[in-house]
């Protein structure tokens, strides 16, 4: 499978993310770019730069294939880049997906952070089940394509339904389905497709949705209008996380929009708490 290209996208739409899944400090405010080294004649599509100029630049490559000179490489690429940079600091980061892709040259490994994303993303998974990040690389690290296959509408809908910006969402949504029509390379756009519905299924299947279907409200509402789709709205919202305030009552039953409604009927079931629903 294809993943450098998919990877550095999402890094490139928050480089936050990488820090995130890393466990190192933030630098502050940064830049994703790529960068040309024409004495080696190629160039590095992983680069961060921060805006603080004492903080280091840093070098990041994405391994998801064995390659005995990958350390080599990097090493190449953060002494041209701090030359080009007039001896500015240095930072080197390796992301193996598996820690068997890892040939651990000495000394470089001693001195580039390694980290492996399958241990990480496991990690991340126990702790922020809900994680955006955890879902999208499901296509890339999830072994058995039977389980991937039946969980691709509910990993796809994490993402949809993840407080983030649209630009940021669309990003993620765009690696998850490029992986999972590469894993699925065999399968036809329509089932590919078929694949992804399951927005409505995944919410009776959670026991938000479970819980208002008891009560009767909400099977026969999600395909009314504007009005039962707005009563619907906050009667899970005051079944899940207790009575609210008039303000906010007012302001849900004002709603008009058929489409963000349903947007905000998806994301109460999976959030933990009220102030995480974007409005």
């Amino acid at each position: 499978m294809k993943t450098d290209k998919q990877v550095y996208a999402l890094f490139a739409a928050n480089p936050r993310w990488l820090f995130e899944l890393t466990g190192l400090p933030w630098p502050g405010p940064c830049q994703w770019k790529s960068e040309s080294f024409k004495e080696l004649e190629q160039s590095s599509d992983g680069i961060i730069a921060p805006q603080d100029i004492d903080q280091p630049l840093i070098v990041v490559e994405v391994q998801a294939q064995y390659d005995k000179f990958i350390y080599s490489r990097i090493v190449l690429e953060m002494a041209m880049l701090q030359r080009q940079a007039g001896n500015r600091a240095i930072q080197g980061i390796l992301l193996f997906f598996e820690e068997s892709l890892d040939p651990k040259v000495q000394p470089w490994h001693s001195i580039i952070e390694v980290f492996y994303l399958a241990e990480i993303l496991e990690e991340l998974s126990q702790q922020q089940p809900e994680h955006p990040l955890v879902a999208v690389f499901r296509p890339v690290l999830q072994d058995d394509s039977e389980i991937l296959g039946k969980q691709a509408a509910k990993y796809y809908n994490q993402i949809k339904c993840s407080n983030l910006p649209s630009a940021q969402i669309e990003t993620l949504l765009k690696v998850f389905t490029d992986w999972l029509c590469q894993r699925f390379y065999f399968c036809n756009p329509k089932e590919i497709e078929e694949m992804l519905v399951g927005a409505l299924p995944e919410l009776r299947e959670t026991q938000s949705g479970k819980d208002l279907i008891a009560i009767g409200k909400l099977e026969g509402k999600l395909e009314g209008k504007a009005e039962g789709k707005a009563d619907s709205l906050l009667l899970l919202v005051e079944a899940k996380f207790g009575p609210q305030s008039e303000e906010l009552r007012q302001r849900i039953l004002s709603l008009k929009s058929i489409e963000h409604i349903n947007h905000l009927l998806v994301q109460a079931v999976h959030v933990d708490a009220i102030e995480q629903l974007n409005w």
